[in-house]
């Protein structure tokens, strides 16, 4: 199975084409568009292992990640570079991506 057909990925792959969407003017938008790219590329690395301990211990750092995107997008937002609605729709995609990467 390619990794396109992970659930989880595809998920992910929704939330940064939201993200790069962006006007990137912002510093803090720019490095939440970084990083939200990397936390793609990591769980793509994580769906396509075979062995499953591998592929949690990348999910588990795609946490971090996620949790770090999520505050970026929070003083995005504190800057008033994000409205309230833009804000909700991205910091929503990615709770739901973090609530379902293996703990």
């Amino acid at each position: 199975m390619s990794f396109h057909d992970d659930k989880l990925w595809q998920e992910a792959y929704t939330a940064v084409l939201d993200l790069s969407e962006l006007d990137g003017e912002n510093e803090v938008i720019r490095k939440a568009q970084k990083l939200g790219l990397k936390t793609l590329a990591i769980i793509a690395d994580g769906v396509s292992r075979r062995d499953h301990r591998e592929r949690d211990t990348k999910l588990r750092d795609a946490m971090g990640l996620v949790a770090g995107l999520r505050s970026m997008l929070s003083v995005a937002w504190a800057q008033e570079a994000l409205d309230d609605d833009t804000f909700a729709k991205l910091d929503g995609a990615y709770e739901a991506l973090f609530n379902k990467l293996p703990r």
